[in-house]
């Protein structure tokens, strides 16, 4: 056996173990009372379920068949945990590229294990998103919405709650790779954003599915004191930055943090934020890499596993205080 073999064979029993008791059966029951953990939220990103090529009404030119059943592994994982998250935070692109009906129905598939088991699972919207086709699958977000005509959420956990924002600007032709790439948070979002973060009375994240600096939120976000953190997908990278809102004594500066696809390509994984008074800390659980548009039948380039390597299991750490 090879080093690289060697070391393939490490990740796939690391990944394997964490997920065994898990996989067999993924439609797991409601979990007994007190399993759940109040004080961790996982973070899911960029799943992009998507129909088979010949069903597709919008044509992509793109099929990912091996997509579902990457993102069921992960999910088997969380729901193997002896204390799974009470909450899950996702940060948008749930359908493949234009928003079909049977995107969501897929990815609603995928996801109801969470759900059945009683995590609280709520999502941001992405620029793959389509709204309308959305709610079929994953109903009440038009009625709970702190934003008309947005899906804008507040989710408080214990010692940290989580705004999340919807950046999706809606294309004017389905069927468009170039249509779907708006993004925006809008007037009105924006004006309830500066309303709420100065009277916040807890520490938050701010989420959402493009980075604060396309949507312009670098400086409101850092100099709010309530606000810890910015967290988002869309780039299918663990990525960390920061934000802050000037270079005056009394400037602060917060971290960004940028999230894997969940099982779709590039790096692919989800994040565990463990909360105390005192802090949060986010376990990067980077489960593998694989480069758009086809995963390859033969060798994996051993730049693939330094990537999973220099990820799996990084500790980021937020003040709450």
């Amino acid at each position: 056996m090879t080093r690289r073999e060697f070391v393939k064979g490490l990740l796939a029993a690391a990944v394997a173990q964490e997920c065994a008791p898990a996989a067999a059966d993924t439609q797991t029951a409601k979990l007994a009372p007190g399993m759940l953990d109040p004080y961790s939220i996982g973070v899911v990103s960029d799943i992009h379920t998507g129909l088979p090529w010949a069903k597709q009404k919008y044509r992509t030119g793109r099929e990912y068949p091996w997509q579902p059943d990457a993102s069921k592994r992960l999910v088997a994982e969380i729901l193997a945990m002896p204390n799974p998250p009470a909450t899950i935070i996702g940060l948008g692109d749930i359908s493949l590229a234009f928003g079909e009906t049977g995107d969501y129905e897929i990815a609603a598939e995928v996801l109801k294990p969470l759900s059945d088991a009683g995590i609280n699972v709520v999502h941001a919207m992405g620029n793959h998103d389509i709204r309308e086709e959305f709610l079929k699958f994953f109903p009440g977000y038009d009625r709970t919405t702190k934003v008309p005509g947005r899906f804008v959420s507040v989710v408080e956990t214990p010692y940290v709650d989580f705004i999340i924002l919807d950046s999706l600007k809606e294309p004017d032709i389905r069927g468009s790779y170039p249509a779907c790439t708006g993004f925006g948070l809008g007037e009105e979002q924006t004006a309830w954003l500066n309303k709420t973060l100065p009277s916040l009375s807890k520490p938050a994240f701010v989420c959402a599915h493009h980075t604060a600096w396309d949507l312009k939120l670098e400086k409101i976000c850092a100099k709010s004191p309530k606000v810890v953190g910015y967290l988002h997908g869309h780039h299918h990278r663990w990525m960390t930055n920061y934000l802050h809102n000037g270079y005056s004594d009394s400037a602060r500066e917060i971290r960004m943090m940028g999230f894997p696809s969940f099982g779709l390509d590039h790096d692919v994984g989800w994040g565990l934020i463990r909360t105390s008074p005192e802090k949060a800390v986010l376990e990067c659980r980077a489960r593998d890499f694989y480069f758009p548009i086809k995963r390859p039948h033969g060798e994996r380039p051993p730049q693939w596993d330094m990537f999973i390597r220099d990820w799996a299991g990084r500790k980021i750490s937020f003040s709450l205080v």
